[in-house]
């Protein structure tokens, strides 16, 4: 769902308000972050649990390729391969050919999502 231009410039608000707290009290807040302006549903479907992972072994020790990552976490290479390069979209990570292999770092220290409210006519889903 593509948010119209009155959500748009909701998020974008919401940014900014950010952007003001994060130089009001820069201490609390990581030296590099992401801002998502996506709605909780959208990046639900775009960080995924197993992305998740990948992103804090990525933080905590270097891998010499992407092949070394997947056999880490024990799960099938393709697959790490596919969450990273949607990762890389999100500006999450980034790739660097080292030699014949490729290696993968994260791009931000930290994320901010921020929780949008439901535009009216669109009933937020809760699980009981």
């Amino acid at each position: 769902m593509i948010p119209d231009n009155k959500e748009m410039a909701r998020r974008i608000d919401e940014a900014f308000a950010f952007v003001e707290r994060v130089v009001e009290q820069p201490d609390q807040y990581p030296d590099e972050a992401i801002l998502f302006l996506l709605d909780p549903a959208e990046i639900a479907s775009a960080v995924t649990k197993e992305r998740l992972r990948l992103l804090r072994e990525l933080s905590a020790r270097d891998y010499p390729s992407i092949f070394d990552l997947a056999r880490s976490l024990g799960r099938d290479v393709s697959r790490v391969r596919k969450d990273l390069v949607a990762l890389e979209r999100l500006d999450l990570v980034t790739f660097a050919k080292s030699g014949n292999r490729i290696r993968v770092r994260p791009a931000a220290t930290g994320i901010y999502i921020p929780l949008f409210r439901p535009r009216k006519g669109h009933a937020a889903s809760r699980s009981s």
